[in-house]
């Protein structure tokens, strides 16, 4: 794959539709970068500007930035926890990747329900060159992609990544994938319906 971060935007648009009355959320990207320290990649500011918080036919779900410390604890943006930058066995990479990137560079970007963590490489001082990397619970290692987030994620919905970077497969080949908002899929189920179904 390229590294085209705009193009691939603009093809998420076309494959990826928002289902539900929520599409998108508004943060404040200035208060966002003091909580984090650091800046974050235009293509997900795109990306949460038209989709939000929320998940990929509820296997890839995409978390949204803390504004303020106290958000820090909810399903946002995240450096890997303690417990997990102590543990040598999560410091396993995939033989390209061995030996050229630390964990605490690391920053979470969203997850899969099968317990696979997606992150980019914080190394580069421009968040626009940032490379995804993937902690597949499959593999039980690290594979580093060299697109940004928007890029990985089409590759994803359209099957082009060899092998396939997560650890299931229910979302190869589908057609119209969907993604519903956080807000919206629990709005859903505290009235006992199930948005998926």
């Amino acid at each position: 794959m390229s590294d085209d971060r705009p193009a691939a935007m603009a093809g998420l648009g076309e494959v990826l539709s928002c289902v539900g009355p929520t599409c998108g959320d508004t943060v404040d990207w200035s208060a966002a970068e003091r909580v984090h320290g650091t800046s974050f990649p235009a293509d997900y500011r795109a990306f949460v500007a038209a989709f939000g918080s929320g998940s990929i036919e509820q296997m890839v779900g995409i978390c949204i930035p803390a504004v303020s410390s106290d958000e820090r604890k909810g399903n946002t943006v995240s450096r890997l926890s303690k417990a997990a930058l102590a543990d040598r066995s999560v410091n396993r990479w995939a033989p390209a990747g061995k030996g050229r990137h630390r964990l605490e560079d690391l920053l979470i970007w969203g997850e899969t329900a099968a317990a696979d963590t997606l992150c980019w490489i914080t190394t580069d001082p421009d968040p626009d060159r940032w490379p995804v990397a993937v902690y597949s619970r499959g593999d039980l290692e690290w594979s580093v992609y060299p697109c940004g987030m928007a890029e990985f994620l089409l590759g994803l919905l359209r099957d082009e990544w060899q092998p396939w970077p997560i650890s299931d497969s229910s979302i190869q080949d589908m057609v119209n994938p969907r993604f519903l908002h956080d807000k919206d899929e629990e709005a859903s189920y505290e009235v006992g319906v199930d948005p998926w179904e």
